[in-house]
This record gives structure tokens, C-alpha cells and sequence, in this order.
């Protein structure tokens, strides 16, 4: 007869009926007849891979490796929240002090036939103070939402095991707003961005930093039932702005991206961001009518004299020709110009601008607002024949 301790508890187990060993857990294990724990929990530390493999089985170990633009972007703009998000030889990242629990007969049985669960064993020589949870002790498990560990040595989705454990985190899903939804913006095929909303008085970088940014460590889309896993910094949030903003990069063959290649008209999609000690938080959108090309500038600076041209779908060609759409142009961020006054040309699928119109040089902002098409908006630079902008 076989012991197994944990903590506080304890069980004997053997290979076959015995008289000690009445109650069968499966063909080869036997425990003493006693009240088994509701589960074991424990922390342990998972790969990107382990941790959303329960959410995104189609993806491989590869698809999170970071691409050197993206470590060059993260050796300037490190994760916010380190104590739960760290590089791994700067290719890819894991994730620090994830929750999980383990169901006490799967733990017996893992413990119990270690040749036939090696996977299961191999995550146990990880897991920190494992610990069993009675019925009497659940309240005892502050945290909020746990991965189950499996016998095969995979990890579930993350779960709310008991409803009181609600209790255990802030809320804050009402204190934010999902805007600026953006189609085909500079390199990405779909943006946006989070942040608070007004009367919460988040202005600046430190106060959304403390407030709810040094917190966040997951950030996920889903599309038609699948989910995009978006690594730092897909999402992220930088000085001197005050809310976290994302991306799904256009033109690359990385298969995380692909769900956007094509989406139908009012497709749904659904955001969640996970951060330390709140609830999760979820958005619900709907995806706008897909244009037939993605637009592009013919040049992002032009010198005074030059032509301004944007190659675009015919359908916003045919918005501004009876100006259903809202066209504006901003010269700083906050004061827009209604871009209709403007001196333009529209041809079937391009619009021109003459740059000689713009009196100022500098940054400038295209945006086309158009109810089937979506948010619109394109960056350029007026500059002086021979100058350097940097």
C-alpha cells in the first residue's frame, strides 16, 4: 500500500482491491474509502503557448516567437506589468504566477502512474505550494479565476470555480469605452483603442498607468468563434497617452493575423484585456462593410507643390461625391476642419488633393467617417521642397 501527502492530507492507494482499498478510481488505482479535497490549487509559471492553448488550439509554439520588429519595439517600450508578463531570450514571453488547479482524483491518478502521465508530472515539478481545498476551506481561495490543470498535461481556459470569488477582484468594466475603431490605418487592418471615460478624470499616462494600465496582461480578440492571442506590443499603451490601444497587422503571412484577412459585413467580435486583481473585460463590436482594396497614400510627405493622392474603394468614392460621409481634416489632434471646403478631386477609385491649399507645413490628418465603411484616417506631412521632416 502506497501514501500520497500533500499539505494536510493524505491518502493511501494500491494497484488492486484491497480490503483498505475499496473505492476505484480507474483499472490500475484503489484509494481508502475518505472524503477527498474539492481540489489542489497552486501557481505555476506557462509559456504564452500553454496559457492560451485552451483558447487558440489552432495556433503553434511559433506563432507567439516575436518578430525582430517587435523586440525592437519591446527593448523601447517594455510590458508595463513584469511582475506577471517576462521575455524568454526576447523571443517570446511567459507568463508568471498563473492560478490553476488540479481535481484531486486526476492528481491521484498522475502521482499514482507516473510512466503514464509524464506530461502531467513534468508541470507538477513547477507548481509552487500546492494546496487542497475542502468544502469547508473554499473561501479560503482568494483568487479569481484558475486553469485546470489536465492529465495529459495541458491546461483548461480559465474558470470561476465558485461564484463568491467574483467578490475577490475590482470592477471596472464601466469605467471604460471601446473608440476609434480604425480600418486599414497605417500598417495594421484593424484598430482601436480603450480608455476611460470622462468623468473618471484619466488624462494622463501615470494616471491610467496606476489606475488600471501596470495591471494588464492579456489581450484577446475573437472572430467567428476563434481567438487571436495579441502579444506585446499588437497591444500597448506609451507616454504621453492615457488609454491602451491595439492593432492586427495587415500584409504578413503570420497565421495569428490571418483571421483578418476577410470578414463578412456585421460580423461580431469580442475584445477581452485580463489585469491583475480586476474583472475581466470585454467588448462587443461589429465589424464594418470590408473595402475591395486597402486604401493607401501615394506618398506620407509631399512637398507644397505636389499632388496628395489616396488610392481608395470606389464605395467611400461614391460617400464623398454626395458627401454622406463626415470628411475632416486635422491639423492638430483636437480641432478638426471640414474637409468638404477643401479643394479636391474625386476619380473612381482615387481622391486628389492639391497640396499648394495647405498654407502651414507640417503633420496633417485625412479622416473619412462613413457608416459602411467605418473609420478612416490617414497621416501625412506638408514640407518644404529639400527639408528632412523628422
Amino acid at each position: 500500500m502506497n501514501e500520497l501527502i500533500v499539505d494536510t492530507f493524505s491518502i493511501h492507494y494500491t494497484t488492486s482491491k484491497t480490503a483498505d482499498c475499496q473505492v476505484m478510481l480507474d483499472d490500475h488505482t484503489y484509494i481508502e474509502n475518505k472524503t477527498l479535497p474539492r481540489y489542489f490549487i497552486c501557481e505555476t509559471k506557462l509559456t504564452f503557448f500553454e496559457f492560451y492553448q485552451a483558447d487558440c488550439p489552432e495556433l503553434q509554439e511559433t506563432d507567439y516567437h516575436l518578430s525582430k520588429k517587435f523586440q525592437q519595439i519591446v527593448d523601447r517600450f517594455p510590458h508595463t506589468n513584469q511582475e506577471k508578463v517576462t521575455l524568454n531570450d526576447k523571443t517570446s514571453y511567459n507568463m508568471n504566477g498563473v492560478p490553476i488547479y488540479i481535481t484531486a482524483k486526476d492528481y491521484i491518478l498522475g502521482k499514482s502512474q507516473p510512466n503514464k502521465y509524464p506530461a502531467f508530472n513534468k508541470k507538477l515539478e513547477t507548481v509552487q505550494s500546492l494546496t487542497p481545498i475542502t468544502e469547508e476551506e473554499l473561501s479560503s481561495d482568494v483568487r479569481y479565476k484558475r486553469k485546470r490543470l489536465f492529465l495529459d498535461g495541458t491546461y483548461g481556459a480559465r474558470e470561476l470555480l465558485e461564484a463568491a470569488q467574483q467578490k475577490h477582484v475590482k470592477t471596472i468594466q464601466n469605467k471604460l469605452e471601446y473608440i476609434n475603431e480604425l480600418y486599414s490605418f497605417a500598417s495594421y487592418r484593424y484598430a482601436a483603442m480603450i480608455q476611460f471615460l470622462p468623468e473618471y478624470g484619466i488624462k494622463t499616462y501615470d494616471q491610467f498607468h496606476e489606475a488600471y494600465g501596470k495591471y494588464v496582461y492579456s489581450f484577446t480578440i475573437t472572430k467567428n468563434g476563434k481567438t487571436i492571442p495579441l502579444l506585446w506590443p499588437d497591444y500597448l499603451y506609451h507616454k504621453p497617452e492615457n488609454h491602451l490601444e491595439f492593432g492586427l497587422l495587415s500584409n504578413t503571412d503570420q497565421s495569428r493575423y490571418q483571421l483578418f484577412d476577410h470578414w463578412e459585413t456585421g460580423e461580431s467580435i469580442t475584445i477581452e484585456i485580463l489585469a491583475d486583481g480586476f474583472e475581466d473585460v470585454r467588448f462587443d463590436s461589429h465589424l464594418k462593410q470590408q473595402m475591395a482594396f486597402s486604401p493607401q497614400l501615394s506618398k506620407v510627405e509631399y512637398n507644397q507643390d505636389e499632388m496628395i493622392c489616396l488610392s481608395i474603394d470606389p464605395g467611400v468614392i461614391k460617400e464623398l461625391r454626395k458627401q454622406t460621409a463626415l470628411f475632416e481634416l486635422f491639423k492638430t489632434k483636437k480641432t478638426a476642419e471640414n474637409a468638404y471646403l477643401l479643394e479636391y478631386e474625386l476619380l473612381e477609385d482615387q481622391l486628389r488633393l492639391s497640396s499648394k491649399q495647405f498654407e502651414k507645413l507640417g503633420r496633417y490628418q485625412l479622416k473619412i467617417t462613413s457608416d459602411s465603411y467605418g473609420q478612416l484616417l490617414f497621416l501625412f506631412t506638408i514640407k518644404q521642397e529639400g527639408s528632412v521632416q523628422e
